[in-house]
């Protein structure tokens, strides 16, 4: 009798600590309660936590998680960024710095402000073709929000970038096919949104492109990728590079196995180097040099590839 009454007093002790701690609540920074669909009823929630590198949101449409991650050997940070598009929402597309005129000369700007000007919560660099345009020389299959920028791309197996293509779509789908498997009027008959131009893809039905990977891109450098599980889930992956002590950078197979140990089904590799970016809620949270050495962000490109909108990004003027 006396055991009992002793458990019974601990229980109640026990229970008024975290009654007045807090402990019993959700640790700062889990997500709030969700619906059976993994997302919110209504309303937004937001995390930033730069320094244990873990960022969420989630919406009554979209649910995003990101984790900074680190190895030694070779010395490496990348971030994984895991997205979750409720159905009928909008899914992952291609957002320009200025609409009326996609590929204006003087129509680029830093990823981190796009996302600042139009709302988005989440991206990536693109397929930086604008500097192909410029320079005039092939630019590969190129089509954004439904309107045909460039049909001219290499055969397949070309020199790097061998101008691969990531077709978009409405609903969510993402597909990866060769240079020239098809023409910018047969990705519009399918219904295409955007279609990237850059490459090689990494992952199609789930196989590796193991040919491509021993072929293209093995030097060290910044990467980043996309990839889908299936509609409605993907992933976002940036790594850093050239920082000595901090992140050397590696070839293009480096996210492509990352892509597939979640499961991707499909993946595709962007434009690198200094053109790597992935930005959250308006803030780059990559690194691209050493501290104090060179220039901050991502190149200034047209558009990025992003998901999601919000109203509680900062302004244009407010820090880096």
């Amino acid at each position: 009798m006396r055991l009992k009454v002793i458990k019974w007093l601990v229980w109640l002790i026990m229970a008024v600590l975290l009654m007045f701690t807090g402990l019993g609540a959700a640790a700062e920074g889990e997500f709030p309660e969700l619906n059976e669909d993994g997302f919110l009823d209504s309303g937004e929630f937001v995390y930033e936590n730069p320094e244990d590198g873990v960022w969420r949101y989630v919406s009554d449409t979209l649910k995003i998680e990101i984790f900074r991650m680190k190895q030694k050997k070779p010395v490496q940070v990348w971030y994984e960024a895991e997205i979750w598009c409720a159905e009928g929402s909008e899914m992952p597309h291609m957002i320009p710095n200025n609409s009326e005129a996609w590929f204006g000369n003087k129509n680029a700007d830093y990823p981190y402000k796009i996302c600042r000007k139009t709302g988005t919560v989440l991206a990536v660099n693109s397929d930086y073709c604008q500097t192909r345009m410029q320079q005039k020389i092939t630019v590969g299959i190129i089509i954004r929000n439904g309107v045909i920028y460039s049909e001219r791309t290499k055969a397949k197996g070309g020199k790097w970038p061998n101008l691969d293509c990531l077709a978009l779509f409405p609903d969510g789908d993402m597909q990866v096919y060769y240079s020239n498997e098809k023409t910018a009027q047969e990705y519009l008959n399918d219904g295409v949104q955007d279609v990237l131009s850059f490459g090689p893809w990494l992952i199609r039905d789930g196989e590796m492109n193991t040919k491509a990977l021993e072929k293209y891109g093995r030097s060290k450098a910044p990467r980043t990728a996309v990839g889908m599980v299936e509609k409605g889930h993907y992933f976002f992956m940036m790594l850093e590079g050239r920082l000595k002590g901090r992140s050397d950078g590696a070839g293009i197979d480096f996210l492509a196995e990352k892509l597939q140990e979640k499961g991707c089904q499909t993946a595709f590799n962007l434009d690198g180097g200094d053109t790597c970016s992935i930005v959250f809620m308006g803030h780059q949270i990559c690194q691209m040099t050493l501290e104090g050495n060179g220039k901050k962000s991502g190149r200034r490109t047209h558009d990025i590839l992003g998901v999601g909108t919000s109203d509680l990004l900062p302004s244009l003027d407010d820090p880096f």
